[in-house]
């Protein structure tokens, strides 16, 4: 493929997964072809190069399906697939279809889940190893231990039968929840924008991989890899599962209990990579 049809293609694409992934490998095929070293900077800032100009990309409403929905800001920025394969090494996570950064249900599931158990885990008064109590959790194993009421973690917000709570919203195995996580998007996406580089500095690769010294002479190694930046809303959606009938009363309390064990994990443990080092986090 000739230069001026490389250059042609990519500006005429708006899905920033077919050019990270794909298309952009064409600019750099002869480079490939020889053995010659892409730098990971290069590649993923001809990525934000070819993104630049494009259209707003815009989130379509989920009608009809929804029961409860809320934004959130990303508080710093957000990594999430960085273990997915890549040209580069650090890969991210695109929507298959759509080709814009996404959060899949079941994380959000998951950070819930892990929002609920430590807040069983802090009302018990002895201690209780928390991979046995969730274990019993999704066995349904009577739970004696488990109060009749707790409080959500960095929350007043009280739940009632915290075990029936946890096994109608999160299932077990011989049941499945009744609350669906959808999947979280960027309410409204600009890849010119929102798309940032960034990069860990290891120092003391040489201490790790060749058991020297961790001194202060040993090369740093730059390691680049794409990210979102601070300040993009996404819209998290909750539902409720058709399975068992549930009193509208009931279908509420489920829902709310579900919302505010997301936003918790949300804004104090975060999503995706590094997130010790505050990437990730909602506000």
């Amino acid at each position: 493929m000739k230069v001026k049809e490389i250059k042609q293609l990519l500006s005429q694409t708006d899905n920033p997964a077919l050019l990270f992934n794909k298309l952009l490998l064409f600019k750099y095929a002869e480079q490939i072809s020889k053995g010659q070293e892409i730098k990971k900077k290069d590649y993923i800032e001809s990525f934000l190069e070819s993104l630049r100009g494009k259209g707003v990309l815009k989130q379509s409403k989920l009608e009809g399906i929804s029961k409860e929905s809320f934004k959130l800001k990303t508080a710093y920025r957000l990594v999430i697939g960085a273990g997915y394969p890549s040209f580069v090494e650090n890969g991210f996570l695109f929507h298959h279809i759509y080709g814009i950064p996404y959060i899949p249900g079941e994380t959000l599931k998951g950070l819930a889940r892990f929002v609920f158990m430590l807040s069983i885990a802090e009302s018990l008064r002895e201690e209780v190893k928390l991979s046995k109590l969730e274990e019993d959790l999704s066995e349904e194993k009577a739970i004696d231990v488990v109060p009749q009421k707790i409080k959500i973690l960095f929350d007043d917000y009280e739940i009632e039968n915290p075990v029936g709570t946890f096994l109608k919203i999160f299932g077990s195995k011989k049941r499945r929840g009744q609350i669906i996580f959808f999947d979280a998007y960027p309410v409204s996406f600009n890849p010119s924008r929102d798309f940032e580089i960034d990069i860990m500095n290891p120092h003391y690769g040489e201490y790790y991989q060749q058991n020297k010294a961790p001194a202060d002479w040993l090369n740093p190694t730059p390691i680049h890899f794409l990210a979102l930046r601070e300040g993009i809303e996404f819209e998290f959606s909750l539902g409720v599962a058709p399975l068992e009938p549930l009193r509208e009363e009931e279908e509420s309390i489920l829902l709310e209990t579900a919302k505010r064990l997301l936003e918790i994990g949300l804004k104090n443990f975060g999503v995706g990579s590094k997130k010790l080092k505050g990437y990730g986090w909602f506000k």
